[in-house]
């Protein structure tokens, strides 16, 4: 885990030192340079070590949170909620490729899930679980259900084409598959025992047209062991301008923020600004905090991370996970 617990001057020197960062505001998923292969910067991270992390003490008892990078360099967002008792809650899961270490560490934990969330219809969040149900018995895995609401394939079709030959296989992989899928409602509350609740915040608007799939992202406010953590998914500005208008501002307001569409061109500063977290947490590879494009150097990529960062300098943040390797966050 890398804490950048930065004062003033260190935020600016880390800003400096990665470059200033480019204007350009594209809606797409952050794409990988073509530098830089997938496992170049983390070949020694075999995905099948298993749950081998260190976990800091943080929540005032509750579950255990491990926080997942790609094992590949890529951009992806996999999370894992562990009881005392031992139950399982994820939240996406990564890449296909990513499969290779979720299901060794889930069947570490005992190989079953009580619930699986996803956030939105792209690949990099929902690929682990579609590779795992185009296996024989799921591995070995028990999947107790599903949470996902996906836009609309023909929306999809319309909207970002590119996208429906993924989703596509997945959804009709996961009918056949007959496990349990659960549609989230605003306002529902999962209370999972323990210390550990999951509250949807939003729907998807159609209305949102373009960059629509990262803005159908559902957002859950998470309250574990007393301590609020916001999963934003990959929400852009529209959705973030919703939801400050039909969220109450004391529901956003969190202590831990996963910042959305991995640290660039998602929420806007004023979203931060009223979640006002005490952790932030980049789910974000090496290349893509420093505005690397194509290895040519930090800040040569067209990428708004060091904006982000100086946001949360202003924000008064004072702690910043970058999951450039796995971490995790404990009870105390």
């Amino acid at each position: 885990m890398t804490n950048h617990d930065l004062n003033r001057r260190g935020f600016l020197a880390a800003m400096l030192a990665t470059g200033a960062a480019g204007a350009a505001r594209g809606d797409s998923m952050p794409t990988m340079p073509s530098g830089l292969g997938r496992g170049d910067a983390q070949s020694s991270a075999s995905g099948r070590e298993g749950l081998k992390v260190h976990v800091t003490p943080y929540f005032n008892g509750g579950w255990t949170m491990y926080m997942f990078a790609d094992r590949g360099n890529n951009v992806m967002l996999s999370t894992l909620f562990k009881s005392p008792s031992g139950k399982v809650v994820m939240i996406d899961g990564g890449w296909p490729k990513d499969a290779d270490f979720l299901v060794p560490a889930l069947k570490e934990l005992g190989g079953t899930v009580d619930a699986w969330f996803l956030t939105h219809a792209h690949c990099d969040h929902y690929g682990a679980l579609a590779d795992i149900l185009t296996k024989p018995r799921l591995e070995g895995l028990k999947i107790k259900k599903v949470v996902h609401k996906f836009l609309p394939l023909d929306f999809i079709a319309e909207t970002e084409n590119g996208s429906l030959p993924y989703v596509t296989p997945f959804l009709k992989n996961l009918k056949q598959s007959r496990l349990k899928v659960e549609t989230p409602k605003v306002g529902q509350v999962w209370n999972f025992g323990e210390g550990l609740t999951f509250e949807c915040l939003n729907d998807y608007d159609l209305s949102m047209r373009g960059n629509s799939i990262n803005c159908s992202s559902i957002c859950y406010r998470v309250m574990n062991g007393g301590k609020s953590i916001l999963v934003t998914g990959d929400i852009g500005w529209p959705m973030s301008d919703k939801l400050l208008k039909t969220v109450s501002h004391d529901k956003l307001k969190s202590d831990i923020v996963f910042l959305s569409h991995h640290g660039q061109n998602g929420a806007n500063k004023n979203f931060y600004e009223v979640v006002k977290p005490e952790i932030c947490v980049w789910p974000t590879p090496q290349w893509l905090w420093e505005n690397n494009s194509g290895g040519r150097g930090p800040g040569s990529g067209q990428w708004l991370t060091n904006y982000v960062k100086c946001w949360m300098q202003d924000i008064g943040v004072r702690r910043q996970i970058l999951l450039t390797k796995d971490a995790a966050l404990g009870p105390r």
